[in-house]
């Protein structure tokens, strides 16, 4: 029974191989921009974009360990006019981007804040065309590919709640190997608030396949943690239709 159990528990901390391949690609690009950023400032900003970032976890984390030798920042932590460099996962075709050959990891010098913002008021405004699905903290749109949540106005307060989760429930359980938690339940990812004048905005990808149920927000956080909240806050959504 036991080695039955740790059988199945190995199978389920495996990654997808989809996602495996993804992560080495970025943690290559990283290595590459660190050797331009070691001793420098670097805003992190979070991505906007849904494409792929369901498949890098961590990513805060991975900055931290990729880029050690640098000066890293949050938003409001650094202002950008501060900052050597931005690193996001957003790409934009802008004189400043210093990495035009990577695919994943994108380090703009710091005059590539004005591009980024044009990009996050873009998808501010199609996220906002509709009407909310629900509303807590953030307000919460439900796109075809992707899960918004936006604050207007946002301060310095609201980044307390700068890494948001979504845990979608598949129709089919066969998909939840897609993308899931190490123990093997249903898929949550999480996303970083980007803030830009004065709003905020994080982006969640969505699976290709119909889910049940989608719950979103923020965990409290402990006693002792710098934001301390025991409360959090989480929504759950009804059903949505896979895209198409």
């Amino acid at each position: 029974a036991f080695v039955a159990s740790a059988f199945q528990m190995e199978q389920r901390r495996r990654p997808d191989p989809r996602t495996v391949e993804v992560q080495r690609a970025a943690m290559a690009e990283l290595g590459a921009i660190r050797e331009t950023t070691r001793g420098k400032a670097v805003l992190v900003l979070g991505s906007v974009g849904p494409e792929w970032s369901g498949h890098l976890m961590h990513q805060y984390h991975t900055w931290n360990y990729y880029l050690a030798g640098s000066v890293l920042a949050q938003p409001f932590d650094m202002e950008v006019a501060a900052a050597d460099f931005i690193l996001t996962h957003d790409r934009v075709e802008s004189d400043s981007l210093l990495t035009p050959e990577n695919e994943l990891v994108f380090l703009y010098d710091s005059a590539g804040i004005d591009d980024l913002v044009e990009l996050y008021r873009a998808t501010y405004q199609r996220a906002v065309s509709g009407d909310p699905v629900a509303r807590s903290r953030f307000d919460v749109y439900l796109g075809d590919d992707a899960l918004t949540h936006v604050k207007d106005p946002c301060v310095r307060e609201d980044l307390r709640w700068r890494h948001v989760f979504m845990e979608v429930v598949p129709e089919d359980p066969k998909n939840s190997h897609e993308w899931r938690l190490p123990s093997g339940s249903n898929l949550r990812i999480w996303s970083s608030v980007v803030p830009f004048e004065g709003q905020c905005i994080a982006v969640f990808p969505l699976p290709d396949y119909p889910v049940s149920r989608i719950r979103t927000g923020h965990h409290g956080h402990r006693r002792g943690s710098p934001v301390y909240d025991a409360e959090g806050w989480k929504v759950e959504i009804p059903a949505s239709p896979a895209p198409d």
